[in-house]
């Protein structure tokens, strides 16, 4: 059974999270790179904002009783073959997934380039993720 007000929580805080980092006046890589308690405050909210996403795909995949998944990447794989999200923000999410990883296991070689497109260009992701399980739970 799905606990949508569980899940429903759980989407809130990432609009939390990036309602958090959306003012932050970073213009340039440069200064991305150069500002570090901006650069981690970015990194950790972005990292907050995919361990929610995975949190909500696992209690959507246990509540339906699917099949388990292997990985944060297939989760968002058995979701999508189950009719949750589409095929194409499913493989956005499993890099994200990917990318949270690399956040959690290999601090020192993320790339600032891509926390950096990520936080100018991609943010919309994490709102796309909200309104298709907000729609899949109407």
């Amino acid at each position: 059974m799905i606990d949508k007000v569980l899940i429903e929580k759980k989407l809130r805080k990432i609009k939390e999270f990036l309602k958090e980092i959306k003012p932050l006046e970073i213009n340039s890589l440069n200064e991305f790179k150069n500002n570090v308690m901006a650069k981690r405050f970015i990194e950790r909210n972005i990292e907050l904002c995919i361990e929610q996403m995975i949190d909500v795909c696992k209690h959507i995949v246990a509540g339906l009783d699917l099949k388990e998944p292997g990985s944060y990447g297939e989760c968002f794989e058995i979701i999508s073959a189950n009719g949750i999200i589409s095929e194409n923000s499913c493989k956005i999410y499993e890099s994200m997934a990917k990318f949270r990883n690399l956040i959690i296991h290999s601090y020192d070689d993320i790339d600032d380039s891509i926390v950096y497109g990520i936080f100018k260009n991609h943010l919309s992701d994490f709102t796309d993720f909200i309104n298709e399980i907000r729609k899949y739970l109407k």
